[in-house]
């Protein structure tokens, strides 16, 4: 809503929300009664298309939001992978602790093939789930980590924190995360007594869903 004065060198309007000026228009003297109304009802127009988009705006990030927060993690789900249910790529190192390891020792018995890091908040998450599947699943997988990318002193540092005593093959150059194709830690794979690659997946896991992708695997005759 508005009111505008008209004078014959100024014209004052008075909205909703302040006071503004308009500049002098050339008008008739006996059309004192000029309808600046219709300008004022013009801004009021556009303030109320504002107003309708900033609200859609609202709406459109509300619901995204919600998308965010109620979809399910990676982590959750195996990630599809050119590895899969094919023989494993090599896998030998220097250990974290010293000597070397090769994957093919364990052949007979499934592999958790983990990759992690120090610096990698989301093995942080993660660490304590393997460490509770690993004592849980002792007799019948095999936890093997890769450090990837990584000082030496602060992946021993990390691993000792949550009580990790698993083997782990020393990934400096990163060769080894390249072959097995990961992008960024934590990845796990899931490799079955033949060396068959069954299950990859991106993100932390959890001892659970670790212990139901080992029964799944074994129902499929792995």
């Amino acid at each position: 809503m508005g009111l505008c004065l008209v004078s014959r060198h100024r014209v004052n309007c008075v909205i909703t929300g302040g006071e503004f000026d308009l500049e002098p228009i050339l008008v008739d003297e006996d059309l004192e009664q000029v309808n600046y109304g219709a300008q004022v009802r013009a801004i009021s127009r556009g303030s109320r298309r504002i107003r309708v988009v900033a609200v859609l705006l609202g709406v459109i990030f509300v619901v995204f939001a919600a998308f965010l927060a109620t979809r399910k993690p990676a982590s959750t789900q195996s990630a599809p992978s050119p590895l899969l249910f094919h023989r494993a790529p090599v896998l030998s190192g220097p250990l974290l602790s010293g000597g070397s390891i090769s994957l093919s020792g364990y052949k007979g018995r499934f592999v958790l093939v983990n990759f992690f890091a120090s610096w990698c908040s989301s093995c942080r998450t993660e660490m304590p789930q393997l460490v509770a599947f690993a004592k849980t699943e002792s007799n019948v997988v095999q936890v093997l980590g890769v450090d990837y990318d990584d000082e030496n002193t602060s992946a021993s540092s990390f691993l000792s924190s949550f009580g990790a005593k698993w083997p782990v093959v020393v990934d400096s150059s990163g060769q080894t995360a390249l072959r097995w194709g990961v992008s960024e830690p934590p990845e796990s794979f899931l490799v079955a007594p033949n060396g068959t690659v069954v299950t990859k997946i991106i993100g932390p896991v959890t001892a659970r869903q670790l212990s139901i992708l080992v029964q799944i695997a074994k129902s499929k005759g792995y």
